[in-house]
């Protein structure tokens, strides 16, 4: 994915084409990130061009979203809180015994439950909060990269590395090294939600941009594409661990 420094500070972004969009525009959202947008058959002022000429804006907008991102309901770890596993619901379940040695996360009918040394050893809801994330990376670690070489395969693409993140705006990316990297947080949303941030990924190795091009390639592995976008820009900014 480009880039460009504004003022210092190094922002990602993307370029598309929309057959809606009448006149060029510039956005920015946390699930889309930097997006310069143009109608059909219109390429200038390059892109460069539009974001340092409003650089301002963009900045604003940027740090607006992480004071917005940064206020959201944090976790409190507490029994009965719910959390998302591949689009299920789980409440937290805390159980004490002075068998544990160490906190162990599992799932266990419709609980995500946290078995707790009894004493802990150190402020129990950080180290819960821990636990539980370190759960989600194993779980991640595990489906994420297998699942994504069971679709690069059945789509014909070929990657270089995968990493997992637990990335704040992206649900996933790809560098001009054919490097594909997938957030941690995926574990909470539903199974084609998955499958269509990994296909959007894979389907940039071939087109490294947000055109026509690019999302009919979306498209014709991911039918549903649409759908999915939409339920993980309403439902992303909740999938917080």
């Amino acid at each position: 994915m480009p880039s460009i420094k504004l003022k210092g500070r190094t922002i990602e972004y993307s370029v598309r084409n929309s057959k809606r969009a009448k006149r060029i525009s510039v956005r920015y959202s946390l699930s889309s990130g930097l997006e310069v947008v143009y109608p059909p058959g219109l390429q200038q002022p390059t892109p460069e061009t539009l974001l340092l000429e409003r650089s301002d804006w963009i900045l604003s907008a940027i740090d607006k979203f992480s004071v917005a991102q940064a206020n959201l309901p944090r976790r409190e770890y507490r029994a009965g809180e719910v959390f998302f596993y591949r689009g299920a619901s789980y409440k937290l379940l805390l159980e004490r015994s002075a068998s544990h040695s160490k906190i162990c996360v599992r799932l266990d009918n419709g609980f995500l439950t946290v078995a707790v040394p009894d004493p802990l050893p150190c402020a129990q809801s950080e180290s819960i909060r821990e636990a539980v994330k370190s759960f989600y990376r194993r779980e991640a670690q595990q489906y994420l990269p297998k699942r994504l070489g069971e679709l690069a395969a059945m789509h014909g693409f070929e990657y270089e590395q995968v990493r997992i993140k637990n990335q704040k705006t992206r649900w996933g990316s790809c560098s001009i090294k054919r490097n594909i990297n997938l957030n941690l947080r995926l574990m909470m949303a539903p199974e084609p939600a998955i499958d269509y941030v990994i296909i959007h990924e894979l389907c940039h190795l071939r087109e490294m941009n947000h055109t026509p091009a690019f999302w009919a390639l979306v498209e014709a592995r991911c039918p549903d594409y649409r759908h999915w976008k939409g339920w993980l820009r309403q439902h992303g900014p909740s999938l917080i661990l």
